[in-house]
C-alpha cells in the first residue's frame, strides 16, 4: 500500500539547503525511472509519491512516501540502491544514506495503528497550503485538512476508495475533529518562480467522532504523516510528522 523512506543527505561540501530543493530531488528521482514511469505520473489526478526535506540537529533529511503497489515496485528499488545525486544550480552533490524504511501492507494495518487514538499531534515541516474555490489557503480547518487526505487516499488506495461525492461525507467527519492546540506562523514556499503562500508548526487535532467514522477520522490523522497534507505533496509541500498521543 505505502511505503515511507527517510534518507539523510549528505552534501560533498558546505553548502545552505533549503526545502525547494525537494523539487529538484523528485525530478532527479524520475530521471532514473523509466520514461513510462514518469509520463504516467505527470498524467495521473493524484501523484502516486509524497516527498519533502527539512533540517533536523544539523542533519538534511529527504522523507519519500510511496502511495501504491506500482511507485513502490519502481522507485523502491532506485532508493534502495542510494546513488548521489547532483543538484547542478547548487553546485553540490548529494550522497543519500537510508536511514529509516517505514512500509504498511493494506488498509486494514493502517487501521489497526490507528486504533484507540484520541489526539493526532501534527507538525508541519515544510510550507502546506490549501486552494479553495481557485483562492490560496494558508489557514488550515479541519475541513480542510480531511479533504486533501480523502482525495490522497482515493487517488492511491482504489482498493478502497472513501465514497464522498457531495463532500457530506467530509463534513460529518470534519464536525467532529476539533483543533485543541496550534503553533503556526506563515511561510513562503518558492516553486517554479512562483511564491506560494503557506504555513508551518504544529497542531493538536482531538478525534470526538464515535463508531466507523472515529475509526476512519485515525487512519486518515495517521495517513497525514505519510501524504502530507494540502497541495503540491509531490514537490516538497505539506510534509507532516503524525503522532498519537492518549490526552494533551
Amino acid at each position: 500500500m505505502l511505503t515511507q523512506y527517510r534518507v539523510e543527505l549528505i552534501p560533498d561540501q558546505p553548502c545552505h539547503s533549503r526545502p525547494e530543493w525537494a523539487y529538484r530531488l523528485y525530478a532527479a528521482l524520475l530521471e532514473l525511472a523509466p520514461a513510462s514511469f514518469g509520463e504516467l505520473v505527470h498524467e495521473m489526478r493524484i501523484s502516486p509519491v509524497s516527498q519533502y526535506l527539512d533540517r533536523r540537529e544539523g542533519r538534511l533529511l529527504w522523507t519519500i512516501t510511496l502511495l501504491g503497489q506500482q511507485a513502490e515496485s519502481v522507485l523502491g528499488p532506485l532508493l534502495q540502491e542510494q546513488k548521489p545525486i547532483g543538484l547542478e544550480k547548487d553546485r553540490v552533490l548529494l550522497r543519500p544514506v537510508l536511514r529509516e524504511v517505514d512500509h504498511i501492507a493494506d488498509p486494514e494495518e493502517l487501521f489497526a495503528r490507528s486504533a484507540g487514538t484520541g489526539f493526532h499531534h501534527l507538525e508541519v515541516r515544510t510550507a502546506a497550503g490549501f486552494k479553495s474555490r481557485g483562492q490560496y489557503q494558508i489557514l488550515p480547518t479541519s475541513r480542510l485538512i480531511l479533504q486533501s487526505l480523502v482525495k490522497k487516499w482515493n487517488g492511491c488506495v482504489p482498493e478502497c476508495p472513501i465514497e464522498d461525492e457531495d463532500g457530506e461525507g467530509v463534513d460529518a467527519l470534519a464536525a467532529g475533529l476539533v483543533c485543541r492546540r496550534f503553533q503556526l506562523r506563515d511561510r513562503i514556499y518558492f516553486l517554479k518562480g512562483s511564491a506560494i503562500p503557506g504555513f508551518v508548526g504544529t497542531l493538536t487535532m482531538e478525534n470526538r467522532l464515535s463508531g466507523f467514522q472515529r475509526e476512519l477520522t485515525d487512519a486518515l490523522m495517521t495517513f497525514s504523516g505519510y501524504a502530507g497534507i494540502g497541495i503540491k505533496t509531490s514537490l516538497g509541500m505539506g510534509g507532516v510528522e503524525q503522532r498519537r498521543e492518549s490526552s494533551l
